[in-house]
């Protein structure tokens, strides 16, 4: 691969992850008012619904996404414009009749599905609560996977920045209309404390609606060029029939590769109150345990994941032209790049969760619960970097035609997920559900590296090497810590904002500590193509 290529790559990888990013942090800051308006005690009933939510969306999506980009860039590399335009008609229609049909039988089982999920010691209102939740999300599982559409056409087309400004999009409108709506039904119509998660529920709706019609207005300005090359082609499209078997040969195993790959939260959410065998003394207790698990905990570990996304979404055109053209060097290169970009960044993010634990979540959410939460924060942590990897590795399995063996190492991981799920929870309590998580993520991360290293001979030494640096680095990073906690720097026990002030002097302090050591050892350079000290000679000259 030339330099050029490599930065494409970065680029575009990068590109989708800062837009991810952004909306993951503005998904990350709106909870701190939002717990408040919705209290503790509800948090339970907003992770539940979004995890089957989130699984749903899969099954109705069924992979569509990544199929219809791998398949655009593929027929878009050919020239085939017609075929393009075929694929974005035919995924269309079966989307909107998919996500009809998921949303139906969802509505149908919401009852069943919120008692089996709360245990068998829920309240009957508990349950309602929960599957009124549910009905209100049938809506959104009708739009979002027509807005997927979208997506992955034009992820397929190499638009990067317009996948990441949708997710910016996206994001805003869900949290302004969350927030709006929220804080009107309770400050304002002083309705009970539940009705923030119902607007909640509502806003990812509105979010998604508002994401396609800025897809429409895009597209509207942009679609033109590709009708015009379709309507010059002289070749005709590949036919329905044969376009059809590809998306679903494409898109099927993606389906059982999610559905596999969301294994974990699918266990802790049906699975967690049973397993910790909670009684009607401790089901508030166990019921805030999982809340700030799948809730509190999971917005701080997805910031370090969006790369998961970015580069799950950013290799999928580049691994699928490489693997056309057949330039195996080409491939080799982009799966190492990938690797080792997500580990350099990631990395210092796990580390700063792990140790920073306490601070960060006294920060984001009080004292309230503040022993458990960082407990769980600590536990958490490391999911932040497996669970980066692993979605990761599947994504390059599933594009490098690896899709029966990438489904069957993720079934492998559910089975392992399930079983030591029980016997971690029983050895250590609440703490094995998250133990178990890690486990899981590192046999399919293990799985998936040996399998690409034996098929396409990509090589990890280089990889290990780099890593090996990278950990100097977080030494190094973990020691400025060790300084500042030293002098009596502390965020516990001050007032937000000079928390936040305080954290910020630690995450400035430990990651311009990282990046200068990484910067000595060569890593920006060889990693991202970046030379730090031309980066500071150019910063000063415009300065002056």
């Amino acid at each position: 691969m030339t330099q050029r290529q490599k930065q494409s790559f970065m680029a575009g990888a990068l590109t989708s992850s800062v837009g991810i990013f952004i909306s993951k942090a503005i998904g990350l800051f709106y909870i701190v008012p939002f717990s408040a308006m919705a209290t503790s005690s509800n948090m339970v009933f907003y992770s539940q619904a979004y995890t089957y939510y989130e699984l749903l969306l899969n099954i109705c999506t069924a992979g569509f996404p990544f199929a219809i980009a791998a398949l655009v860039a593929r027929y878009a590399n050919k020239n085939d414009f017609k075929t393009v335009m075929l694929v974005r008609k035919l995924s269309m229609s079966l989307m909107l009749a998919s996500g009809f049909t998921v949303a139906i039988v969802f509505g149908l089982l919401a009852s069943p599905l919120a008692k089996a999920s709360l245990g068998p010691q829920a309240p009957i209102e508990d349950i309602k609560i929960l599957q009124t939740c549910f009905i209100i999300l049938t809506l959104a599982i009708v739009l979002v996977p027509f807005l997927s559409v979208f997506r992955g056409f034009y992820q397929g087309l190499k638009e990067l920045k317009v996948y990441a400004v949708s997710q910016v999009i996206e994001q805003v409108t869900r949290v302004g209309t969350l927030l709006g709506l929220g804080a009107f039904c309770i400050y304002i119509l002083k309705m009970d404390s539940i009705y923030a998660i119902y607007m909640a529920v509502v806003a990812t709706s509105i979010a998604a609606l508002i994401a396609i019609v800025y897809y429409y207005r895009f597209d509207r300005k942009n679609i033109g060029d590709l009708n015009r090359a379709a309507r010059y082609q002289q070749e005709p499209a590949v036919p329905v029939k044969e376009l059809l078997k590809e998306l679903l040969m494409f898109g099927l195993p993606y389906l059982l590769a999610s559905v596999l790959g969301n294994s974990m939260s699918i266990v802790n959410n049906m699975f967690f109150m049973n397993a910790v065998k909670a009684t009607p003394e401790t089901y508030n207790y166990f019921t805030d345990v999982l809340g700030i698990m799948q809730t509190n905990c999971n917005k701080l570990t997805s910031i370090p994941q969006v790369l998961a996304i970015g580069f799950g979404a950013g290799i999928v055109p580049y691994l699928t032209i490489s693997l056309e053209n057949k330039n195996w060097k080409e491939l080799q290169k982009n799966v190492l790049d990938c690797l080792d970009t997500v580990l350099y960044i990631g990395m210092p993010l796990f580390i700063c969760l792990l140790v920073l634990a306490e601070p960060i979540y006294y920060v984001m959410y009080g004292t309230d619960n503040l022993a458990i939460g960082t407990e769980v924060l600590r536990w958490s942590s490391a999911i932040s970097i497996t669970g980066t990897l692993s979605p990761i590795c599947s994504s390059m399995m599933m594009t490098l035609r690896l899709r029966r063996q990438s489904i069957f190492y993720l079934f492998v991981g559910f089975i392992v997920k399930f079983v030591s799920f029980f016997i971690l929870i029983d050895m250590f309590g609440y703490s094995g559900a998250l133990t178990s998580s890690i486990l899981t993520s590192f046999v399919v991360i293990f799985l998936n590296l040996q399998l690409i290293q034996n098929k396409y001979h990509v090589h990890y030494g280089r990889t290990f090497k780099r890593f090996f640096r990278i950990c100097l680095c977080l030494f190094a990073m973990n020691g400025s810590f060790a300084l500042l906690q030293m002098t009596g720097l502390n965020a516990v026990g001050q007032g937000r904002l000079m928390g936040v002030l305080i954290l910020g002097i630690y995450g400035i302090v430990g990651m311009g500590v990282y990046y200068f050591t990484s910067a000595c050892l060569g890593l920006p350079k060889a990693i991202l193509g970046l030379n730090l000290t031309q980066v500071m000679k150019k910063i000063l000259k415009k300065g002056k």
